[in-house]
């Protein structure tokens, strides 16, 4: 069917394009030169910047109009037997691809539901092209039908090689950021990923191990052990806490008993009075008892008592007992009070 309108002309195209399934991509058209079965055209798309051309074309035309999918091409026939012009879709984009032009179609339910029942098959552009060379100017729509004029690449099959061919880049990309072969299968990538799989867990388990926060790198990590071996700590030179704890238990006995001898010679000597020896004898008070003996006189004579003559409950004080009880750093009432607990 041709319209012609000044140096160009309105003509369909029904490509062999085959829908199985209600496809969102299919192609209008490939590139290079075709003439269909009705004798009509050659025809010509001759390259991807010539498609590009084609598409700015159509966007201008359209405005913010989406092109139609329509069925038999009744949009272009309906005027002309009063018939009515149903949308079976929307074209939604148009692409330029490596292998011709293509168009990202949103189907209606009903042609949806046709082309799954197999009622349509095919689609067909509808275009304007230059009457002289057959150069394609511009898209008018889109159609389905089951009369194909040009024998191209079935949609379904061309919408699945496509496909196809995207996983297969997609998974040779995978492949070789791996450390794969270009042969890699996909069960030897799917391997490969489950070793990294685990090899995150473990990483992550040690990070976490180390005190580094959550995603740290491998060279995080490594760096973090280096660390740790070079602080390791050299266990020969140290005991069990038990036998430390031991040790320990045993120099107290052993300062508590030399403190002990150091009070009963201070007695002994005449340097501490008798009725100061609880007092001198309390762990709490052995620093300041050690520190008095280093320099205290002897305020009695050798082996002899204060308290000989002394109410040990009474309040009086005598002169030697005020002299060593300055020496300790004591008040008279202190004094009393300590003499008086021994009594």
């Amino acid at each position: 069917m041709i319209l012609r309108a000044g140096h160009t002309e309105h003509a369909a195209v029904a490509d062999a394009v085959e829908i199985a399934s209600p496809a969102q991509r299919v192609q209008l058209f490939p590139y290079g030169t075709w003439t269909g079965r009705n004798g009509q055209g050659p025809y010509s798309i001759a390259d991807r910047a010539h498609a590009e051309r084609i598409i700015a074309a159509t966007a201008a035309a359209q405005g913010p109009v989406d092109l139609m999918f329509d069925y038999d091409h009744q949009a272009v026939r309906a005027p002309a037997v009063a018939g009515q012009a149903k949308a079976a879709g929307w074209i939604k984009q148009l692409h330029a691809a490596d292998d011709g032009l293509w168009a990202d179609v949103e189907w209606t339910p009903a042609a949806a539901a046709a082309i799954e029942a197999r009622e349509y098959r095919y689609t067909s552009p509808y275009f304007l092209h230059d009457r002289k060379t057959g150069a394609v100017t511009r898209i008018i729509n889109a159609g389905l039908t089951n009369t194909p004029n040009f024998n191209l690449a079935a949609v379904a099959a061309s919408a699945l090689n496509e496909e196809q061919a995207h996983m297969n880049e997609l998974l040779m990309a995978i492949a070789k950021a791996l450390g794969l072969g270009e042969d890699a299968t996909q069960e030897m990538v799917m391997a490969e990923i489950a070793k990294l799989t685990g090899a995150t867990v473990a990483m992550a388990s040690a990070a976490s191990a180390l005190g580094l926060a959550a995603g740290a790198d491998g060279a995080a990590i490594a760096s973090a052990i280096t660390t740790l071996k070079d602080k390791a700590v050299d266990t020969s030179r140290f005991v069990p806490i038990e036998q430390l704890q031991a040790v320990n238990a045993r120099l107290v006995v052993i300062e508590g008993d030399k403190h002990a001898e150091a009070v009963a010679s201070a007695i002994a000597a005449g340097k501490l009075a008798p009725a100061s020896k609880d007092w001198a004898l309390d762990p709490n008070n052995r620093a300041a008892v050690a520190s008095f003996l280093a320099t205290a006189p002897v305020v009695l004579n050798p082996g002899a008592s204060t308290l000989a003559n002394v109410d040990l409950k009474s309040d009086v004080v005598t002169d030697e007992e005020m002299a060593i009880a300055s020496s300790l750093g004591l008040t008279k009432d202190q004094y009393l009070t300590a003499r008086k607990e021994d009594a």
